[in-house]
Order: structure tokens, then C-alpha cells, then sequence
């Protein structure tokens, strides 16, 4: 392994929740020596370099094609099993971005040259198999049951006594996923960007290369560190979820948002929000700024439920105080009932109607016009999106809108539009994400 490389990408802020999932999983189907213990997706290697190649001469190739680059976005998707080099693969899919693609592109130009062996996919980017690894080096029957009890499929019938034995470990499987904790089989939608590249010498971190900063980074390389903050607040900045200059409302607009979460260091880790752990007061500061950048004194706001939580969050009218504009607070399950906060509002902007709530279950049935709400964060982007034009709801909570209220104004306009074009597919996020146009 002395002689061994790997150019890869590890997870930042859905490392604990794809840590969690995988090691479920691994429990599960009794495969945790074969998971994967530090979820990347690998964008070179394992290669080893030519005789006299240093690694001064390694990183500065790499960081000649990363220092073009920015964060680099992709999504998580959907499970999948393939056969790799030495036996079964269970991954989570990844929709790559073009600027990842554009990077895998530009190290394989630059690292073919220095390399005597490496992965035959290396020499065609173009057909790469971008994924987040599960556990790998598995036996085809154990990978195959997996893989179909995690997507409600039916693997391959091994015969006789064999196929009895997989069908009760499948129920088995079946029955610890669903009964652990919430939700711990359901298959991820969740947008990552890769803030670093990690260079492995062997099993050790060689270097990482930070994208935002453009320098590589050899000592500390721990995302419990004041560095790893440093490159999350730089991130929040980069990518929008932290306003650095107030905004100006359109005259008549109205700002929706909701999950705010406030002091409730889990929700960072439950829903991959872009701050440290555990720091909610850090959290907090970044989203009342947020909010008073969007929301100047006079302007109507809407917060659609769940605005603090936790046992260490301040009083609700502590956090109140703190907040600009005209504000009528909706109230969501983890709220104390309060007489000014109401269940729900009706509102109209531009002719068109919209029925505002945390919960889309507690909507009206027939309502003919469109429902905003939060309550699924993003913990099921593929059935409640930013925009589902489909089903004409609309969500807006905290991650799914990215930090900062919504203008209802934009929603108008982008409801509008969409109409006119005939487009029905879903936004899924209020900020780019791969995959959509």
C-alpha cells in the first residue's frame, strides 16, 4: 500500500448522515468489514506513479487543475450495486455536476502521465461511475439481497435451501432497518458540494487541497477543527446561504421561510445544514442575520412553523426580539401554542392564491390554488421539493429554500413561466443543483 494513491472527495456536511445510513445497513446485512468507513467519491485512483515521480510533483498536478476550481456540487441519489474489481458493490448513486465532471476531466489529463498502474475507468472519464461506496469486496448473493431489499426489488433466485435462508434474512433486514430509528432505509436525494480534494498516500491523508481557499492544507485535517469552520463559513458565503449585504424587497413582496430550528444543534446533522456541530448559537447568528438581510422594518413575513426547538434553545420571544419586519409566525409541531400564532393563513399575490401551513398534510382537500409549508425539510426531495408544479405545493424550509426567506413575488413569477412553457418538472432546490436545467 506504501506505493498506493487516491484522489477523492469527502463528504462535509452529509458525512454524518451517510455515516449513519451506512453503518445501519452494514449492521443489517452483517457486512460492517467490508463498509465503508470515510464516504467519498473518488475522482482518481488507485493509482501508483511512475518510478521517480515525487509527491511534490502528484500534488502540484493536482493542484494546478484545483486551483480552476470552486466548490464542486453533485447530489446523492438512489442505491445501486455493480460488480468492482474484487467483487460486489453496494453504493449511493451520485449525479454529477458539470464542474465535477470538468474536474475528473482535467486530473485524469493531468495524472495519466505520472502513473504506471491504475483503475482501467481512469482512462475514460466520460464513462465513470460516480457513486458514495456502501461496502465493497462483497459476494454476489449478500450484495445482490441488499441491494433489492433496499430498493423494493427482487435479486437473481440463488436455488433451494440457500434462497429459504436470504428470503429470513430479508425479512429480518427489513424489519431492523424500518424499526431502528426514523426513516434509516429510506435512499438519500441530498445535494453535497465538495469543499476539498483529499490526497491518500497508502491509508494516510497526505494533503487536502481547499477549493475555496486555494491552498493545500497538510496538517490538520479533521472536520471537528477551527479550520474545517473557517472553510464551512467561507462555503456559506460562496454559496448564498450567508448574506453578506442586506437585500431590497419589490414594493408589495411578501418573505416566506420556515424550520428555522433555532437552538437546535441536531438539526445540523439531521438535515446536513452547512455549520459546525455542535454549535447553534453559531447557526442562529447566521440565520437572524439572514432574515433581517432579507426583511427590512414594514416588509410582511411569513414563518411557517418550527422556529426554535431543543431544551437549550432560548425562550421563543427571546429569539422574536431579534427579528425584522411584519412578521406572522404559523405554528408547526414543535411550537408551544401560543394565541398569535395560528395555524394557518390564506394569502394572494398576483391573482394567484396560496394557502400557507407547516404540515402539507393539514392543507385543505380541493384547495385550487397553491400550498406553502415546511415540515419535510429535506428529508424527501423527491416527493416534497422546493416547487412541485405537479402537485402545486411549495417548500420552504430552511434548507430546502437555502437559509434565507423566499420572495413570494419570485415564486409568482416562476409559477407563471413555468406555466406558459408547459414544464411540470419539479425545482428542487431555491439554489442550483445538479441535475436541473
Amino acid at each position: 500500500m506504501d506505493d498506493i494513491y487516491l484522489v477523492e472527495i469527502r463528504l462535509g456536511r452529509t458525512r454524518w448522515r451517510v455515516n449513519r445510513l451506512v453503518n445501519a445497513i452494514a449492521a443489517t446485512y452483517v457486512i460492517v468489514p467490508f463498509m465503508e468507513r470515510h464516504p467519498h467519491v473518488t475522482l482518481f485512483g488507485p493509482f501508483e506513479p511512475e518510478d521517480g515521480t515525487t509527491e511534490e510533483t502528484i500534488l502540484d498536478a493536482i493542484g494546478r487543475v484545483a486551483s480552476r476550481c470552486g466548490p464542486v456540487p453533485f447530489l446523492i441519489g438512489p442505491f445501486e450495486r455493480r460488480e468492482g474489481m474484487h467483487g460486489g458493490v453496494l453504493a449511493f448513486s451520485v449525479i454529477p455536476s458539470g464542474p465535477l465532471t470538468a474536474l475528473t476531466r482535467g486530473l485524469v489529463a493531468a495524472l495519466l502521465p505520472l502513473t504506471r498502474t491504475r483503475n482501467a475507468w481512469d482512462s475514460s472519464p466520460d464513462l465513470k461511475w460516480y457513486h458514495v461506496t456502501i461496502a465493497n469486496r462483497l459476494d454476489r448473493v449478500t450484495a445482490d439481497l441488499a441491494c433489492a431489499d433496499l430498493t423494493g426489488t427482487s435479486p437473481e433466485r440463488p436455488p433451494g435451501r440457500l434462497r429459504a435462508c436470504l428470503f429470513r434474512l430479508g425479512v429480518r433486514a427489513r424489519t431492523a432497518l424500518h424499526a431502528g430509528s426514523r426513516h434509516p432505509a429510506r435512499p438519500l436525494l441530498i445535494d453535497e458540494s465538495g469543499l476539498r480534494i483529499t490526497v491518500l498516500h497508502g491509508e494516510t491523508i497526505l494533503a487536502e487541497y481547499d477549493l475555496l481557499d486555494k491552498r493545500w492544507i497538510t496538517n490538520d485535517h479533521r472536520q471537528s477543527g477551527t479550520g474545517w469552520q473557517a472553510t464551512l463559513a467561507r462555503f456559506r458565503q460562496h454559496a448564498g446561504f450567508e448574506l453578506c449585504s442586506p437585500r431590497v424587497p419589490e414594493p408589495g413582496d411578501a418573505l416566506l421561510i420556515a424550520d428555522l430550528h433555532l437552538g437546535h444543534a441536531n438539526i445540523i446533522r439531521y438535515c446536513s445544514r452547512p455549520f459546525f456541530f455542535p454549535d447553534p448559537a453559531g447557526m442562529d447568528r447566521v440565520l437572524i442575520a439572514n432574515w433581517n438581510a432579507a426583511v427590512p422594518p414594514g416588509t410582511r413575513a411569513y414563518h411557517l412553523g418550527d422556529f426554535r426547538y431543543g431544551r437549550d434553545a432560548l425562550p421563543e420571544d427571546a429569539y422574536r426580539s431579534r427579528l425584522t419586519g411584519d412578521i406572522t409566525f404559523i405554528a408547526g409541531n414543535h411550537d408551544t401554542p401560543r394565541t398569535d400564532t395560528p395555524a394557518s393563513a390564506l394569502i394572494e399575490q398576483d391573482g394567484l392564491k396560496f394557502f400557507l401551513v407547516h404540515d402539507p398534510a393539514d392543507a385543505p382537500a380541493g384547495f385550487d390554488g397553491w400550498v406553502i409549508h415546511g415540515h419535510h425539510h429535506n428529508n424527501d426531495l423527491a416527493a416534497y421539493p422546493f416547487v412541485d408544479f405537479v402537485h402545486r405545493r411549495i417548500n420552504v424550509s430552511a434548507e430546502t429554500a437555502g437559509y434565507v426567506p423566499v420572495s413570494l413575488a419570485a415564486l409568482c413569477r416562476l409559477i407563471r413561466y413555468r406555466t406558459e412553457t408547459g414544464n411540470p418538472a419539479s425545482v428542487l432546490l431555491n439554489y442550483p443543483s445538479p441535475g436541473e436545467d
